[in-house]
């Protein structure tokens, strides 16, 4: 089940990926489809998913093997929640398919292990994609690890008949502060029934903490290490407490709750909350739940100007290929056509977020209906704005999704103070991190 926290999360702590421990540049064992000398291949492709995204796939799978005839792909889908110690063991037993979809979160895990091909140095082009979203996939000590299978940056959801029931203006969000976010979202709950709020609580949503902290001029990483203070930490979640101390927001219990809903039957999905935060990736599916659809905003700023929102491009996904496939031109042609191919584009969409390569995103985009069209208008308006991509989260930070929510809800519960809560959150995470 999709629940309104899993999609705000790009993902969850991975038990089995010690195993990788196994997997670094003098381990045994190969991976991957097998070649023939006459030129044939044989390649695996895995990926996590939904229906939409397992159709598209496969679509683009026997598109692909039209042109290619000599080049056969085994398909491998899976689901988030299992997609990760399959291939971490995988990985340990010298089986770790050719092509993989990748997660930012566990980038990093694998290619500083040497599981991960260079795609820059095995030749893919990239010259058509956006400025700054190549860099997305780049590590230190391995090179292009990774390709963006589709961009995205953090927006704000609103839902525009809960506004009009209260008779408050939708925000211009080319201004709006942090604080004009709470005042808004107040005006929406007393103006609205008894369980009826102006936004939901987002103080365990890392994405919009990440934002927070690099417009007060720091990040979530910095050399490997947390790039942010214990202070601004606590700056945080104080704001997140007046959320919940001013009735903006639901209180805990019904926060908690909330998150664990299915994604169709949340406060926002229902008409019950005005405002929410999502990766634009995620705007079509919340498109179809809310009946006169979602109008996208940026975050607000802590001056006022959309010019200091220091969002980024954030690859929804990324294409790798495994640093021991036997077939690695036949692996690379394959991503080549993934990522460059404006017919695999037309096939893929924007399900797995708007492509990086311009060429495409162009050729796709006079058959996108209005939904997907809202992910792509919403990128391409913040684009001259966005700042420069924070580092790739570093081998152990995939636990910080799961420290930042423990710390928020046990401050929201009265459990710890806000300083406290700062404090925690940067100790469990350079805990984590070793």
């Amino acid at each position: 089940m999709l629940t309104r926290r899993s999609a705000l999360s790009l993902g969850i702590a991975v038990p089995g990926l010690t195993a990788l421990a196994a997997c670094g540049p003098n381990a045994a064992g190969g991976s991957g489809g097998s070649g023939g000398e006459d030129g044939s291949a044989s390649l695996r492709l895995a990926w996590w998913g939904n229906p939409t995204r397992d159709e598209n796939t496969q679509n683009v799978v026997d598109a692909y093997e039209e042109v290619e005839p000599d080049v056969s792909i085994s398909l491998e889908p899976g689901e988030w929640s299992g997609y990760w110690d399959k291939l971490a063991t995988q990985t340990a037993g010298g089986d770790f398919p050719d092509i993989v979809q990748m997660d930012e979160k566990y980038l990093a895990e694998y290619g500083e292990r040497g599981a991960l091909l260079d795609l820059a140095d095995a030749g893919l082009d990239t010259s058509d994609f956006a400025p700054g979203s190549v860099e997305t996939g780049e590590l230190p000590d391995v090179g292009l690890a990774a390709i963006t299978a589709g961009l995205n940056a953090l927006a704000f959801l609103i839902n525009p008949v809960v506004f009009e029931e209260a008779g408050v203006d939708i925000p211009d969000d080319t201004t709006w502060t942090w604080d004009d976010l709470i005042d808004t979202a107040v005006k929406i709950t007393e103006n609205t029934p008894d369980g009826t709020y102006g936004m939901t609580q987002m103080g365990s949503v890392q994405g919009l903490f990440q934002v927070y902290v690099r417009q007060a001029g720091q990040d979530q990483y910095k050399d490997g290490e947390a790039g942010f203070d214990a202070e601004t930490a606590a700056e945080w979640f104080e704001w997140a407490k007046k959320i919940q101390d001013t009735e903006a927001g639901p209180s805990a219990s019904v926060s908690v709750e909330d998150s664990a809903q299915a994604m169709d039957q949340s406060l926002f999905a229902t008409g019950k909350i005005g405002m929410t935060v999502a990766w634009s990736n995620q705007v079509v599916a919340h498109d179809g739940l809310v009946p006169e659809g979602v109008v996208v905003l940026r975050p607000p700023s802590m001056t006022g100007s959309a010019a200091d929102a220091q969002l980024w491009y954030k690859a929804s996904m990324y294409w790798s290929i495994s640093a021991r496939t036997p077939n690695p031109e036949a692996a690379v042609a394959f991503v080549d056509y993934l990522v460059n191919s404006p017919d695999a584009g037309k096939i893929l969409s924007v399900e797995r977020g708007v492509p990086g390569n311009l060429t495409v995103r162009e050729a796709i985009v006079p058959d996108l209906d209005e939904p997907n069209m809202k992910a792509v208008d919403f990128l391409e308006s913040v684009e001259d704005e966005l700042g420069e991509a924070p580092e790739i989260t570093p081998q152990g930070g995939g636990q910080f999704e799961d420290i930042l929510t423990r710390a928020c809800e046990d401050m929201l519960f009265g459990q710890t103070t806000t300083e406290e809560a700062g404090q925690r959150v940067l100790d469990d995470l350079a805990s984590a991190l070793g």
